[in-house]
């Protein structure tokens, strides 16, 4: 589906208390992300819940940091990138592999709020 939100990222500061908050409010479970980011964690639903949309936890890169929704970026992340600069938008990161799964890029919307764009791609290195 076009525009199909495929991904979230929550930024957090205390890893160890957010850990505890999203496993026992949300029944996520929580577990370190395998690839080529160190603070980040899997959020990802219990199996019988298998399907649902799942997201990441990461350590805050700045103080006013919120969170990000990702969507899918059809017609690719270049034309998806063009769109975005084209109504006012910014791409703060061009296209970037997240090795294994797919592609991504950040952007922002023109009142300031950050969203990403993603391409699966298990070829992304």
């Amino acid at each position: 589906m076009p525009g199909e939100m495929v991904h979230f990222d929550i930024p957090v500061d205390d890893v160890e208390k957010m850990t505890a908050f999203y496993r026992n409010v949300m029944g996520w479970t929580v577990e370190p992300y395998a690839g080529d980011f160190p603070d980040y964690w899997r959020l990802a639903p219990e199996p019988e819940n298998a399907g649902a949309l799942e997201g990441g936890m990461g350590k805050k890169q700045m103080p006013e940091q919120g969170p990000m929704n990702y969507y899918t970026a059809e017609g690719g992340l270049e034309a998806f990138n063009q769109r975005v600069k084209d109504n006012g938008g910014m791409v703060m990161m061009e296209k970037m592999p997240v090795k294994g799964f797919g592609w991504m890029s950040v952007c922002m919307d023109p009142e300031g709020n950050a969203f990403g764009g993603w391409v699966d791609d298990p070829e992304a290195a």
